[in-house]
């Protein structure tokens, strides 16, 4: 990818220079698919005249007049919807029809002219176990679903994230012995006026454009990228974009509650008496949304959310919201709930991960000390001395869509979040981001303070480090890419001088299939594969390419799994086990991660690759490579006439080079009678402090302490559902705490 990095080439040297100085001395209800398709639109389709409803036009000069009018200083959330309200039911709209089993079928079609996209909220949403609902786009090309009886919860709704175009439809199917009908409205229909999620090439603007992403340094800072782990982009009633934080408590116990500023709950102070409970249940977050190369930055990957969340406390005079989210997510997003403190400003240098406008993860840098100050606008008079002051940022600026964005300290630890400001790229001045310390306990009610929450003891501890909830056994992103240094340089290397044809993807010598080598020490669990993409052309919707994994001593050998490549992003329920997904479009350079149905078991030599099926003519899919001589090891292998060859020995290439198809890898935990372990899709609460080791939610289950190196010291059962275990007799260190019979949980604790 050539490009002029002469602006990167200053910044980058002085801010890695910079976070190089700033860890010296420092020690070291997420979904899973239930699969399930729709039913063929042409079955028992009656004219769209009857399937769809039309919304009503809107002015929409007048909406983004209203827009810029909304926006606290630069820094507001980011509307990108209009609303409607509506009152749609299987009872009142659209077309019913019964199959031959006995399955009735609800469809309804929403047409909002000229809609970027449209997103959904159920006001009322009951399912039966066995119903199924989807959401599609005309061509179902686009679908979300199935979601099902898991999908239920304490609030009766379903907020889903949106499917991109002007036109979407329902279709709800529900055996014929259900044991009772399933309750649904559509309380809510949003107009996309805006691109959703990320700036879009003809949207880029150079105000974005001048705050760096975070891949610019995160590679080379393993702190800065954990921290990274803990930024969410979060689209909240489906109207707004703003920015929020994973954050730990004093407890340790995993709750993964989410710091972010009220306004964006609130519609910037202009609801009254919002329902704050219900605007929590209809978010949808979405974690490690990060480009994968600095310049320019790519669509990042959109296929790790969760949707919806509990209201913890909100404060209107300090901006202060916290949310906990109502499970951990999974050990593949890799999340991070980040430190804090609530006794002060830290010091500096000070970084603000954020999401203006909805983009990937942007990174800003101050060198400056903080300064107490008191941030005023016409909606809320905030507490006075209540927010701390950037007075100038050294690399970036704010945007609308980072409000709730986290500050961090040169410890990591977040010191305030993102309410407003007046930065831009041709003055980068002047930000607020509220206190902790004085949105700690500023108020005597719980639902309006972060002591109650982020310190659970009461004892009043102001300042608390981070976790890893699966730091025992956590997920690693092996890159052979990112390993040599030189991602920012990869290309897509064409075909014997063809630009059109790709070499490493479908072209003309019938070569379809290719692969990436890596090697792992032990036995690992392999959850998916992150792959990074050129545009396929408009044509991408045909593509059929499969993800493949095999292992073997001398290349690929043996086929250990494939996985349809269809990229598509989660959107979480309130409750429930399922991931329900769209389809990404593929007309554009991106990241994408294909989640594995199962994880996949491998050791030593395997190799992760794709394989073009079929592909419409002047559509080319292929993954980013390095170009030749960029490295001194080949991990590239191709399958030619037959029989797995290396890019080195390869006639078309003839070079040593790496694909970005990066894997997603975990140590698989200890075993039980041999068997292995199933992942953990959420950690039994364990807390140790003092000797003393409390367990929550693991009543009868066996247990066994384990030396650091594996041996045996205790074993026992769990006597109760909040159980005490007494191991103060035990010399200090790090053990290995193991939970539960066949599928165990496995933590790291300290005595």
């Amino acid at each position: 990818m050539e490009k002029d990095r002469s602006i990167w080439k200053i910044n980058k040297r002085k801010l890695i220079t910079l976070l190089s100085g700033m860890w010296i001395g420092l020690s070291g209800m997420a979904q899973i698919s239930h699969g399930g398709k729709p039913l063929p639109l042409s079955l028992l389709r009656n004219d769209q005249a009857n399937l769809y409803v039309t919304m009503p036009a809107f002015d929409l000069d007048e909406q983004l007049r209203i827009d810029s009018l909304n926006l606290i200083g630069n820094d507001g959330a980011y509307p990108f919807a209009y609303k409607f309200m509506a009152d749609y039911t299987p009872e009142n709209s659209g077309e019913r029809f019964t199959l031959a089993d006995g399955t009735r079928v609800w469809r309804l079609g929403i047409h909002s002219p000229g809609a970027r996209s449209i997103n959904l909220l159920f006001s009322e949403y009951e399912l039966p176990e066995g119903a199924q609902l989807f959401l599609y786009n005309e061509d179902q090309t686009e679908i979300l679903g199935a979601f099902n009886h898991l999908n239920n919860s304490e609030l009766n709704i379903l907020p889903v994230a949106p499917i991109r175009g002007d036109r979407l439809i329902i279709e709800y199917q529900e055996p014929a012995n259900a044991p009772f009908h399933a309750r649904l409205k559509i309380g809510e229909i949003n107009h996309g006026y805006r691109v959703l999620k990320g700036v879009e090439p003809q949207e880029t603007n150079d105000d974005i454009a001048t705050i760096p992403a975070l891949t610019c340094y995160d590679s080379s800072n393993a702190e800065l990228r954990r921290w990274g782990h803990s930024s969410v982009l979060m689209i909240v009633d489906g109207v707004y974009m703003c920015s929020g934080v994973l954050v730990n408590n004093t407890g340790n116990d995993g709750k993964p509650y989410v710091l972010t500023a009220s306004h964006c709950l609130n519609n910037k102070f202009t609801i009254a008496n919002p329902d704050y409970a219900a605007i929590a249940g209809s978010i949808v977050f979405f974690f490690n949304y990060d480009s994968p190369l600095c310049d320019p930055p790519l669509r990042g990957t959109e296929e790790m959310s969760m949707s919806s969340s509990y209201y913890r406390a909100v404060n209107e005079l300090g901006d202060l919201a916290l949310l906990e989210l109502t499970e951990m997510p999974p050990v593949y997003y890799q999340p991070y709930l980040a430190g804090w403190q609530a006794d002060g400003p830290g010091t500096a240098p000070y970084i603000c991960l954020q999401h203006p406008n909805g983009a990937d993860t942007r990174l800003s840098l101050s060198e400056y000390e903080l300064e107490a100050k008191t941030f005023s606008i016409p909606e809320m008079p905030f507490y006075k001395e209540g927010h701390w002051m950037v007075p100038e940022w050294t690399i970036g600026h704010t945007a609308s869509g980072a409000s709730g964005s986290p500050l961090f300290d040169q410890d990591g630890s977040v010191v305030g979040i993102l309410s407003g400001g007046n930065s831009t790229n041709k003055a980068p001045y002047r930000d607020y981001f509220y206190r902790l310390d004085v949105a700690w306990d500023n108020h005597s009610s719980a639902s309006r303070q972060l002591a109650y929450w982020l310190d659970p003891s009461g004892n009043d501890i102001r300042k608390c480090e981070g976790l890893d909830p699966y730091e025992a056994s956590p997920c690693e992103r092996l890159s052979n890419v990112e390993r040599s240094g030189l991602k920012e340089f990869v290309t897509h290397s064409t075909f014997q001088g063809n630009a059109s044809e790709p070499l490493f993807g479908n072209n003309s010598s019938g070569t379809t299939t290719y692969a990436e080598e890596y090697t792992c020490e032990g036995r690992h669990l392999l959850y998916g594969v992150y792959i990074v993409t050129p545009s396929a052309g408009d044509r991408y919707r045909y593509l059929d390419v499969d993800i493949l994994v095999y292992n073997g001593e001398n290349g690929p050998d043996h086929l250990l799994h494939t996985e349809h490549f269809q990229p598509a992003y989660a959107n979480k329920s309130a409750l429930g086990d399922s991931i329900t997904e769209t389809s990404k479009s593929l007309n554009r350079a991106q990241e994408s991660f294909i989640r594995f149905e199962q994880p996949v078991e491998v050791e030593g030599d395997f190799y992760v690759g794709y394989r073009i099926n079929d592909a419409p003519e002047e559509t080319y899919f292929r993954a980013y490579n390095l170009p030749p001589g960029a490295t001194s090891h080949n991990s590239t292998w191709i399958l030619a006439d037959g029989s797995w060859v290396e890019a080195t020995n390869y006639f078309p290439a003839r070079f040593r080079t790496a694909l970005y198809i990066d894997p997603v890898i975990r140590y698989e935990p200890l075993s039980v009678d041999n068997m292995p372990i199933e992942p953990t899709k959420s950690p039994i609460v364990i807390h140790a402090h003092q000797g003393l080791v409390e367990v929550i939610g693991a009543a009868n289950a066996p247990y066994s302490l384990h030396s650091i190196n594996g041996q045996i010291i205790l074993s026992g059962k769990i006597g109760s559902d909040r159980a005490s275990l007494n191991l103060s007799s035990y010399s200090s260190g790090i053990y290995i705490l193991q939970v539960g019979g066949k599928h165990p949980i496995i933590q790291k604790i300290r005595l």
